[in-house]
C-alpha cells in the first residue's frame, strides 16, 4: 500500500484592514506590546507593496501581514 503525504507550510498571519484604517490604527490593534512608531515601521517593512503607495492608500481589500516572513 502506498501512502501519499502532503506537507503544507505554515501560513503567515495577516489581516484585512477595516474601513478607515491607517498604519497607526493597525499597529495599535495588532501589535499592542510594541511602541506605535516601531510597530508601524515593522508593518511597513512586511508590506512593502502597500507601504509604497501614496499616503492613505490602505483599503479594506488589502492583505496586511502582521508578522515577518517565516523561515523556509
Amino acid at each position: 500500500m502506498t501512502t501519499n503525504a502532503v506537507s503544507i507550510a505554515p501560513r503567515r498571519n495577516f489581516i484585512q484592514p477595516l474601513s478607515g484604517d491607517s498604519w497607526e490604527s493597525i499597529a495599535t490593534r495588532e501589535l499592542p506590546a510594541t511602541p506605535t512608531e516601531d510597530a508601524v515601521n515593522l508593518l511597513k517593512s512586511w508590506n512593502l507593496y502597500v507601504a509604497f503607495r501614496p499616503v492613505g492608500a490602505i483599503t479594506p481589500t488589502d492583505i496586511i501581514f502582521v508578522e515577518p516572513p517565516r523561515a523556509g
